[in-house]
This record gives structure tokens, sequence and C-alpha cells, in this order.
């Protein structure tokens, strides 16, 4: 009752949007464009395939965008989901491999992007922070420092970390709550943890 309680008081994560997309035949590669409701800023993707795209961001003209740069180990980038968890902030999530995928966040006030970040499994936009998986534990960092706040180990059942995870999302009161299964017996646990804004 409580974790139905719990799940309900936070805002649910929004979809990815499709964009104003043209073009997509071998004589013309497609370009998508999600805009922000900021005017004349948004981001843009050029792709000759689905799994071949560059993709940056653009303030007045779409057709002068930064383009991002692609993690050392990916040297192309597929098409993007790009989600907007605020007017004017968003995220660019791109799969990377079976169970992979990375973010980057565009903030268009301030004219700020994040490096990539894999794994990234929440976000809280008020203090601008990230929950993520690495390896076996939880972390969490700020999104364009990526400085480490706090660090989540806990007897998690077996397998990828994500598979141990429920539920899992930041609270307006700034705590964090996850549901989690503990040890080989799967047992559902339910913890609200308190997250410093700065590393300690």
């Amino acid at each position: 009752m409580l974790a139905g309680l719990l799940s309900l008081a936070a805002a649910p994560t929004p979809s990815p949007v499709a964009g104003d997309c043209v073009g997509g035949s071998p004589e013309q590669p497609f370009r998508c464009i999600y805009r922000a409701a900021f005017p004349s800023v948004g981001l843009v993707a050029q792709c000759r395939s689905d799994r071949d795209c560059r993709v940056g961001y653009y303030y007045g003209d779409p057709d002068r965008p930064t383009w991002l740069e692609p993690p050392a180990d990916h040297p192309v980038l597929p098409k993007p989901d790009v989600i907007w968890h605020a007017a004017t902030f968003a995220e660019v999530r791109f799969a990377c491999g079976p169970g992979c995928r990375v973010s980057y966040f565009f903030e268009a006030r301030r004219r700020r992007i994040s490096p990539p970040r894999p794994q990234v499994l929440d976000v809280d936009l008020h203090r601008l922070l990230l929950a993520q998986a690495e390896g076996r534990s939880l972390a969490v960092r700020q999104i364009f420092s990526g400085r480490e706040v706090a660090r989540i180990d806990r007897d998690w059942a077996p397998g990828p970390l994500e598979s141990a995870l429920t539920t899992l999302h930041f609270d307006p009161d700034g705590r964090l709550t996850i549901i989690w299964l503990k040890g080989p017996e799967r047992t559902p646990v339910t913890e609200r943890i308190s997250i410093p804004s700065m590393p300690r």
C-alpha cells in the first residue's frame, strides 16, 4: 500500500517525442528537429540510417548545429530518443547494445550540454542530479559535473542491477524511492533514501 502511494507521488517520466522529420529515402537522409519550448532552440538529428546519425543542438539556425561528440567506444550514434523532461531541458538517449544506453542532457536556457552519461535511471530536475547503474552499485551524480553525491550498495538479487530494481524515482522532497529485490530469494524491499545535493 505504502509503495503504491509513493509511486503515485512521483512525477511520471515523459515519453520520447517524435520530432519534426523529413527525408528517409536512399537519396535523402532523414533529418529530425526536436524543438524546445523556447524560441529558435532545440536539437537536430541527421541520419544516413537508424544506426548512423549526427546529433546536435542549435540556437537560431537548425542548419548550423553544434554536433555532439560520440562516446569513444561508439564512433557513430544511432537515431536518438529525445525526452523533454521540462520545456527547456532534454535528455538525448541512445541505445548502445543489449541492455546498454547512454544519455546526454541539454539545458537550453543556460546553453549547457552534459558529457555522455551511461545507464541513467531517473533525473532530479530541481537539483540537476541523475541516478545511474554502475556495475552492481547505484550511483547518484550531478548531471553536468559528474561528481558523485551518493553511492548505494545493497544485497541486490543476482544479475544486472537494473533487473533487481522494480521501482526507482526521485521524489519532490529530494529523496530517492527504490523498490528492489533482495538476494537469491528476490524478496521485495522498499526504501526512501535522503540524497544530498553536493558531494560530501
